[in-house]
């Protein structure tokens, strides 16, 4: 890779400009100065949403062969660039939003301006969100509709020790419950009361019990609240619910679960209101991902490199677009760790390698 140098330096410029998913105006300056990157290598550029989410193409068509997803935001609040601003040190690079994935965007320039000079015939497609540290919620159906038009799908999420790739995620949701009974005072009427918290403690039992962690299922109750005081029968209580599963089907026999405990209070005079959030559907390698894993595997062998894929409970925009069949690797940046911490890296080395091995599967595809 000849232009490490400008490689570096844009991710610098790129660290230095603090982009939350609540700051608009940060990711939209994240998303017009990808927008002029890609204007000048001749790209037909769309923006949306005040430049917080960009769509680039090499060629006028609807469909296309190749889809670099990447996300423009970070988890980091607004000053954080200013405290810790871009800076390498003994091989590595730090800032905020240095892997995850402020390189991943880099990268994708990168790639696409070598791939224009060297396979021009390939149709290119890049879609570039900011919301994705908050789920895709405004983002997910356009990802998904372009989706449907590529031949296969690169999502530059950070890679993993190891120069590994990412194969499989995990998929999830979010339960929210709230509880309604009635109050009365526990010593002297505790018969006239009807516990939300004693309802909510049935629900904890009952849903985290359906935890199966052998086949990939988790069932965690992260938020419980309820009550006033110690001396009196609680008449509201709520809790959330983080539900991960790696099968389907599984969401289906959880959620089943939930409208059962619904319909069948077991503290008399308790109302319970639920609300499923954010489903995500599993990432699960298809025969025709697994044969572009192989892919790749034949191209490190090849090249005398070691790669590695590792399976993960956190979620990406690969879990919008794997499920619809689409062959798709996630991972593609260059590899870091600490990720959404302060202690957040990049491994420098590895930007040559990832850029090396996926430049010459793309020419290949």
């Amino acid at each position: 890779m000849k232009q490490l140098q400008d490689f570096r330096s844009q991710l610098a410029a790129l660290v230095n400009i603090d982009s939350n998913s609540a700051d608009r105006e940060g990711v939209g300056k994240i998303g017009k100065y990808l927008s002029r990157k890609y204007l000048e290598m001749g790209l037909l550029v769309e923006a949306f949403d005040d430049d917080t989410r960009i769509q680039a193409k090499s060629h006028d068509e609807e469909d296309f062969d190749l889809l670099f997803v990447g996300h423009m935001d970070t988890v980091f609040q607004k000053g954080t660039a200013q405290q810790r601003p871009y800076k390498e040190k003994d091989g590595f690079a730090y800032g905020p939003g240095v892997a995850d994935m402020k390189a991943g965007l880099v990268l994708i320039l990168h790639l696409v301006q070598a791939l224009r000079r060297e396979r021009p015939d390939l149709r290119i497609c890049i879609a570039n969100n900011g919301d994705e540290e908050i789920g895709s919620i405004c983002s997910m159906d356009w990802l998904q509709e372009l989706a449907r038009h590529g031949k296969y799908a690169f999502v530059f999420e950070p890679g993993r020790g190891g120069n590994a790739f990412v194969k499989a995620r995990k998929g999830c949701e979010d339960l929210a419950v709230k509880f309604y009974g009635k109050a009365s005072h526990a010593g002297a009427a505790p018969q006239d009361g009807a516990s939300a918290v004693r309802e909510m403690a049935r629900w904890i039992m009952e849903l985290t019990a359906m935890q199966n962690l052998e086949i990939g299922t988790s069932v965690n109750a992260g938020i419980v609240r309820g009550g006033c005081a110690g001396n009196v029968v609680a008449d509201f209580a709520e809790a959330l619910f983080d539900i991960r599963v790696s099968l389907p089907e599984e969401l289906e026999r959880i959620e089943q679960k939930a409208e059962e405990l619904q319909a069948n209070s077991f503290v008399p005079g308790v109302r319970a209101e639920m609300e499923f959030i954010g489903r995500m559907m599993p990432m699960n390698p298809s025969a025709k991902t697994k044969e572009l894993i192989s892919k790749i595997d034949q191209l490190a062998e090849k090249k005398q490199m070691s790669v590695g894929w590792v399976s993960t409970g956190g979620v990406s925009d690969a879990n919008h677009i794997a499920p619809l069949g689409i062959p798709t690797i996630c991972g593609c940046g260059p590899c870091g760790g600490g990720l959404h911490s302060a202690e957040e890296y990049l491994e420098i080395e590895s930007i040559e390698k990832r850029f090396d091995l996926l430049f010459s599967l793309m020419k290949e595809l």
